[in-house]
């Protein structure tokens, strides 16, 4: 017989559902970030914070303003977490050498208007660098194509935390200029395939922007290319913002993805806390307003009274009746009316009292925004739950108010 592995070896030999590399793992606020994973068993998964939708094996650049722990999850719904990594942002990090410009240099010094150019350069000391004119971030061991339609001076300034320096070279343009410069980048297009969405739903950011364009996606900090799509999963309401740049500027557009909670239908059990009782009369639809007016007059005794109030047949009225409540929200029936006519219409009371006299002194106490809003209030019994009320001139002008 042979002999059995302690459970920790089992275990030890299961590989990783999905590997994350941080490239460096301790920074300064605002440096850059390489964040690589690979989950080789799940085609898509779902980066957090940002509930980006990206691809089983990929990378980003990100850029951390304070210590954040990035996690992973399978994109499907309900997809278990497959790994994290976090990354420290520590504002008293060693400062380093000074960012030091090592070479900068074009391929042409002399060209036709709108001929291209590359520029290069490499720099030593974790350096960031911006480019003039158009002031783009760039890294500090790049390159990057210009066509310029003017002699241009370019000026490369790398720095970091510990200082930096600048760099400037000259480009001279030949012959007569016969083309108008180039616009800064900007954002065609920035849309999302749905605008209100429930929790758990994915949603689809289209972009496409003109010229040679850096993108960055917020939240998330994300840079992905100039034409492109990425699929999100918001859990709560959110703003998504598109930023693009090339060398003469850049410009941004924002797209808002509400999330909405699940609809809830109040139940008799809410009536017992008065809190959870006013939260939803005022997002309830008509149906649901009716449904908790009818237990609540089925909870009353007999030959009860109440104050009718004098409101239009508009659903939005229950935002109006439930606002000028306030807290005294829970003791609002919302009843069906029906004139001789058969048109139907409905109606809100306040309260259930013994008698009219009881009613009306309820009245004189209600809150002032519900007096002052319903002022031709009038007390009358109950309605019956399968009679419909009479038309009087009150009830007729009150059906019609707006």
């Amino acid at each position: 017989m042979l002999p059995l592995l302690p459970l920790a070896a089992l275990f030890a030999q299961s590989p990783a559902p999905c590997t994350l590399t941080l490239e460096p793992r301790e920074v300064r606020p605002g440096d850059s970030v390489l964040l690589a994973w690979a989950c080789p068993q799940v085609p898509q998964i779902r980066l957090e914070p940002g509930g980006m939708v990206l691809p089983g094996r990929f990378q980003v650049t990100i850029r951390p303003a304070y210590t954040t722990t990035y996690r992973v999850f399978d994109a499907r719904p309900g997809g278990p977490e497959l790994g994290q990594t976090e990354v420290r942002v520590i504002p008293g990090m060693a400062l380093g050498e000074p960012a030091r410009i090592c070479s900068f240099d074009s391929s042409a010094r002399a060209v036709l208007p709108g001929e291209p150019v590359v520029l290069r350069w490499e720099c030593a000391g974790s350096a960031k660098v911006r480019l003039e004119p158009g002031g783009l971030e760039l890294d500090g061991k790049s390159e990057i194509t210009v066509t310029p339609l003017e002699n241009t001076r370019y000026t490369i300034t790398a720095n970091n935390a510990a200082g930096g320096q600048s760099r400037t070279l000259e480009v001279s343009v030949l012959g007569r200029l016969t083309a108008a410069l180039p616009a800064p980048a900007t954002v065609c297009t920035f849309e999302a395939s749905r605008t209100v969405v429930k929790p758990g739903e994915q949603v689809d950011l289209r972009w496409i922007c003109q010229g040679n364009a850096k993108v960055r996606l917020e939240p998330g900090g994300l840079e992905l290319d100039g034409q492109s799509s990425i699929a999100v999963v918001p859990d709560k309401t959110t703003v998504y913002t598109l930023s693009v740049s090339n060398l003469l500027g850049g410009s941004s557009r924002s797209v808002e993805v509400r999330v909405e909670a699940p609809r809830r239908v109040l139940t008799e059990k809410d009536l017992v806390d008065p809190e959870e009782a006013i939260k939803p009369l005022d997002r309830m639809d008509l149906p649901e307003a009716l449904r908790r007016g009818e237990a609540m007059r089925g909870a009353a005794p007999e030959g009860s009274w109440t104050v009718r109030l004098v409101v239009s047949g508009r659903a939005d009225g229950l935002r109006t009746v439930a606002r000028a409540a306030g807290p005294k929200a829970t003791e609002i029936l919302v009843l069906p009316f029906v004139r001789r006519d058969g048109f139907r219409f409905w109606q809100a009371c306040y309260g259930t009292f013994p008698s009219r006299a009881q009613a009306w002194k309820a009245w004189r106490s209600a809150p002032e925004p519900l007096r002052r809003t319903f002022q031709d209030a009038l007390t009358q019994r109950l309605p019956a739950a399968a009679v419909a009320a009479p038309v009087t001139a009150s009830t007729s002008a009150g059906a019609t108010r707006g």
